[in-house]
């Protein structure tokens, strides 16, 4: 649970949404709910989290992610009372994709847009403008509220983009948490701390 490397400082957790009431479609930044199970894994991610010493909480401004972190801000454990959202945390706009189910034919169609991070999902954006509007991570990272971590609860597509694995179906599992910690040098590494899963490659 705790950071035992004395040459990495803890600067940030990230913590994926719980799982949805439906899994099998492009969920995108569509207004679904956590599910009964989902409700669980939020209620122990914050569980987890509330032995830390937390500054603030920020979450993408999608009912599923706020509903996950206010599991965490029920519990007393964060310095500062009020949940701050950010729309740049939002996953990927997937646009057309949005609630389709994910079969095999679409899963080919939407490879193309990681093959090709440049590339525009029409209505949508491409992965590498994806990845420019989550760099306002840093910035809170940077600004962290009375000297401790911050906590970000985000989306699979926009955790992945931010660990730098795109091509991988999961960054960690619904619920899960992965630790921000930064070395000597101000270099960055990521740790799953929570919902470890196996590396996967292809599309979630």
């Amino acid at each position: 649970m705790f950071n035992l490397d004395p040459s990495k400082e803890r600067i940030a957790y990230i913590v994926r949404h719980g799982e949805l009431t439906k899994m099998s479609v492009w969920d995108g930044w569509g207004d679904l709910t956590l599910s009964e199970e989902g409700m669980q894994q939020a209620e122990a991610a914050a569980r987890w989290l509330s032995f830390e010493r937390i500054g603030r909480v920020i979450s993408s401004d999608l009912p599923r992610t706020i509903q996950t972190a206010q599991y965490l801000m029920d519990t007393g454990a964060v310095s500062c009372p009020f949940m701050s959202t950010d729309p740049n945390l939002r996953p990927w706009m997937v646009a057309g994709f949005t609630g389709k189910e994910k079969t095999p034919e679409r899963l080919a169609a939407f490879q193309k847009y990681l093959d090709d991070p440049t590339l525009v999902i029409p209505g949508g954006e491409s992965h590498e403008q994806l990845e420019q509007r989550l760099q306002v991570i840093f910035q809170y990272i940077a600004t962290p509220y009375n000297c401790l971590p911050t906590v970000f609860f985000m989306h699979n597509s926009a955790i992945k983009a931010v660990m730098g694995i795109p091509e991988v179906k999961e960054s960690v599992k619904p619920g899960g948490i992965v630790a921000v910690d930064m070395d000597e040098r101000g270099e960055i590494s990521f740790q799953v701390v929570l919902g470890h899963v196996e590396q996967e490659q292809g599309v979630s």
